[in-house]
């Protein structure tokens, strides 16, 4: 089909949340980091059946439909179709025989993140999705599930890993699967349009356009290096289960949940870092608020800016209570599409309330079931870098992943594993009671006077 001569006749709009991937990868055309995904790692006492996990991801990708979007550019906009097309099986790479089968398989997942985000970033008249199973030996055996953002995002990965899952079972079972609850996308569509015309919509609107009137400061951003980056540094760091347990106890003692405990953290980390008591920072929020949108595989996150009050005398507790209930105000307006809010402020800068400071925290249950084998999900395409974006991730010990993703063009690696470092410093020690302001972020005085110099704007004068 030639995209040149597409008629929207037939065919569904975009959503508002894809419009909004839609935009941001037109206006970075090269960007291979709008490709989101995972890897599940499957491995257990008995041998995985290859083939019974290849018919498992073919199966499952026919089953969601957002999988099988083709986008077309016509002349009314960005149209989509579910294409009807067989759904091929993935390939199947073995890398038993290599040396270190373990750095082998990375690799291919490395390539293959490289591969499906050159391929993608068009987005029009192309697949959007790409499966690979990688076998490391008889019991250990990774897939992957990677796509553009337009089509799925965390909440989805983790659907279909576990319909994948349970295909698996069925089959190594010899039973029937149970029938598969996804809703159809162009219901989904609907129930999206129905919310824009909607009397809640424009409530939603006024309450984030009245929160952020006036604009606050947010730093200049004139230095930041334009154009996606060719390369990224990562630090990545694990608290452990005891670390996990004792910020889970906190949290419960202070009437919080562990969740509203680590983004109070976080925005002390972004007080100390930026010394700003007017904290804003993005916070990807699910928005699946009915049915459809819970069983609909698709693209849904949305991102909103979080505004919360921090001082120095502030102690981990009350101001986790704090952030709770701005957290709570979010959700209740959280069908409104964050990437909105700058037109509809229409103030110069207000593009900066979504860029640049953010905390993901994936709270899925990654853990899956293969028919008695274990299978893992781990996050290896998480979106566009941004140099305070912190993510954070269950892990399968039980305690969290805390990282870091940073332009090469704007940091070294030095001052990206500092970041982190000064992150769980701080976060030790609000757990253990002591104030935002009253806490060294590294050894020594004068290593925390080179941390912030290393972020920090410099003071305006007076």
């Amino acid at each position: 089909m030639s995209t040149a001569s597409v008629s929207s006749d037939g065919l569904l709009p975009l959503t508002g949340a894809q419009l909004g991937i839609w935009n941001a990868q037109r206006l970075e055309p090269d960007s291979p980091y709008y490709v989101v995904g995972d890897v599940v790692e499957i491995s257990g006492a008995e041998p995985v059946d290859v083939d019974a996990l290849v018919e498992a991801v073919r199966a499952t990708t026919e089953e969601a439909e957002t999988l099988r979007l083709r986008v077309y550019d016509t002349p009314e906009g960005p149209r989509q179709t579910v294409s009807r097309d067989p759904v091929a099986a993935p390939e199947v790479i073995d890398v038993s025989g290599d040396p270190d089968p373990v750095a082998a398989a990375h690799a291919l997942v490395d390539a293959e993140r490289a591969r499906t985000g050159a391929a993608c970033r068009g987005m029009v008249d192309r697949p959007l999705y790409a499966r690979t199973v990688i076998k490391l030996s008889d019991r250990e055996v990774w897939y992957t599930q990677l796509g553009h953002h337009l089509i799925f995002d965390g909440y989805t990965a983790a659907m279909l890993a576990r319909r994948t899952a349970a295909r698996y079972t069925a089959l190594v079972n010899g039973t029937e699967p149970r029938t598969s609850t996804f809703g159809g996308f162009a219901a989904l569509v609907e129930a999206d349009r129905a919310y824009r015309e909607s009397d809640r919509f424009t409530e939603d609107r006024a309450y984030w356009v009245e929160r952020f009137t006036p604009l606050p400061e947010l730093g200049d951003d004139a230095d930041a290096a334009a154009g996606a980056p060719d390369s990224t540094l990562t630090a990545r760091a694990a608290l452990t289960p005891d670390e996990t347990a004792a910020l889970r106890a906190f949290a419960d003692a202070e009437g919080v949940t562990w969740g509203e405990a680590l983004v109070a953290a976080y925005a002390a980390f972004l007080h100390r870092m930026l010394g700003r008591t007017d904290v804003v920072f993005a916070l990807p929020l699910m928005c699946r608020t009915g049915s459809v949108e819970l069983r609909t595989p698709a693209m849904a996150v949305n991102v909103l800016p979080l505004r919360v009050t921090v001082q120095p005398g502030d102690a981990l507790g009350e101001l986790s209570r704090r952030v709770a209930t701005a957290m709570k105000e979010m959700r209740d307006h959280q069908r409104y599409r964050g990437e909105d809010l700058p037109r509809d402020l229409g103030v110069p800068g207000a593009g900066a309330l979504l860029h640049g400071r953010g905390i993901n925290l994936k709270a899925f249950d990654l853990a899956l079931d293969f028919a008695g084998a274990g299978g893992v999900m781990r996050n290896v395409a998480g979106g566009p870098p941004e140099d305070m974006g912190l993510s954070v991730l269950p892990a399968r010990d039980g305690g969290l992943l805390l990282g870091f993703e940073v332009d090469a063009r704007s940091q070294d690696q030095a001052s990206v594993d500092g970041l982190l470092s000064g992150l769980r410093a701080l976060l030790a020690g609000l757990i253990d009671g002591r104030p935002v302001g009253r806490i060294p972020l590294a050894g020594s005085a004068q290593d925390t006077e080179r941390l912030l110099a290393a972020w920090c704007p410099p003071a305006l004068p007076g």
